[in-house]
């Protein structure tokens, strides 16, 4: 009933039915007028109000529109598409708000648009847009999409007439709507036996272009998952295993889009307490900040957060968690730091992850969004208290681990 109104309300103000002098008909004549007032509008009644008439769905879906009013909208971060897969299972996707919500709508609840009966799998998730690629269990002739799931529209990326796809390492998204309109999709294969290539797809011109010489690949995991785009910046980050000091070490590497300059991160600082054994537990970004999480094997409740300079001079720690005294009461999911007695699990009994570093817009705190057994939880990490904000379905309960994906509305063109 509502959308009906707003569409009649729209459709007046168009000037299709009302006097030429009415003030609705002056608005609904005057384009720029008319821009003023849908910049200040959230991205789901642009959406809506595409449909007013052909005048209003080309000025809305005009790239200079959608850039100011990025611009002058801060874009939010409702929730975050979870996504579980494997090598051989077609690739499962919920969707949770992080403020726990569960009447709001889902912007999707299976990547269907290409109809694939293999699956399509979530590669990046980058400033409102997804990379995707079809699920196949070899890296050979796959095919990769970017997806807007706000307006449900995706391109199909070209073949590249440099390479064979078969050799294709990752495929990574560099999306800023504040600077430009346009993305870049940029793919990292094998040039040879000891050598990888770099090359940029744009959307502006939609073509592929080679960026740079071959340069020597690394002998770990480098570069085989989507990168992480920030400061301009695509980063990857492994660890292997050192046959000199027999502990892992840090690969690190961002790709200066600007530039088109591939360099070395900093390593993290190591910490002052012996372990055998590390891993990585988290590495994304949200809101401007660049975060690491370190898991060791002794002190797996406790870590740091730690977060990129913006000159790249190294990491800060940012948070001390300690989860050790955490307690969740299995009922209801109250979770507080306490040593009551009522019935409770402690969280080291449970295997955990961290699927989200959330920064909060007013930048006082942060919080953690941990995937336990059956639910998603989040830990403010300045009250040091949680709340179960999802409970997961039963295609997302078996063992194994998850992967997060920001959802971010956005009206960009693909």
């Amino acid at each position: 009933m509502s959308s009906c109104k707003n569409r009649r309300i729209t459709g007046e103000i168009s000037g299709d039915k009302l006097p030429d002098n009415s003030s609705s008909s002056v608005i609904g004549s005057n384009n720029d007028l008319l821009r003023q007032i849908l910049w200040c509008l959230p991205v789901k009644s642009l959406l809506v109000f595409k449909s007013v008439s052909k005048t209003w769905l080309s000025l809305i879906s005009d790239p200079y529109f959608i850039h100011n009013h990025c611009l002058r909208n801060h874009p939010s971060i409702p929730g975050l598409f979870l996504q579980k897969t494997s090598y051989v299972i077609k690739p499962e996707f919920e969707f949770m708000f992080l403020d726990g919500n569960i009447n709001g709508g889902v912007p999707f609840k299976a990547l269907n648009f290409m109809n694939n009966p293999a699956g399509i799998k979530i590669q990046q998730s980058c400033n409102g847009l997804l990379c995707c690629s079809s699920f196949k269990s070899s890296r050979s002739n796959r095919s990769y999409y970017i997806y807007n799931p706000s307006t449900k529209h995706y391109t199909i990326l070209p073949q590249s007439q440099f390479r064979e796809n078969g050799r294709v390492r990752s495929v990574s998204l560099a999306f800023d709507p504040l600077k430009s309109p346009h993305y870049e999709a940029i793919c990292i294969w094998r040039y040879d036996t000891d050598n990888y290539q770099i090359e940029i797809y744009s959307s502006k011109t939609a073509s592929w272009r080679l960026s740079g010489d071959p340069f020597p690949a690394p002998n770990d995991d480098s570069f085989f998952k989507s990168g992480v785009f920030w400061n301009g910046s695509l980063h990857w980050i492994s660890l292997r295993d050192s046959d000199s000091i027999g502990l892992s070490e840090y690969s690190l590497y961002y790709f200066d889009i600007g530039r088109e300059l591939l360099k070395r991160m900093p390593v993290p600082p190591i910490p002052n307490y012996e372990w055998e054994m590390r891993s990585i537990g988290y590495f994304g970004e949200c809101r401007g900040h660049l975060h690491l999480i370190e898991i060791y094997d002794s002190w797996t409740t406790r870590f740091d957060i730690l977060e990129m300079d913006a000159d790249y001079t190294g990491w800060n720690i940012k948070y001390h968690v300690d989860l050790e005294g955490l307690t969740i009461n299995v009922a209801d999911s109250e979770t507080v730091h306490d040593d009551s007695d009522v019935e409770e699990e402690f969280l080291y009994r449970f295997e955990f992850s961290v699927l989200y570093v959330e920064e909060k817009e007013e930048e006082e705190s942060s919080t953690l969004v941990l995937h336990i057994p059956e639910k998603v939880i989040s830990y403010d990490l300045k009250e040091m208290r949680c709340k179960k904000i999802h409970d997961l379905s039963s295609s997302l309960r078996v063992e194994g681990s998850l992967q997060a994906y920001q959802y971010i509305e956005s009206l960009a063109c693909v």
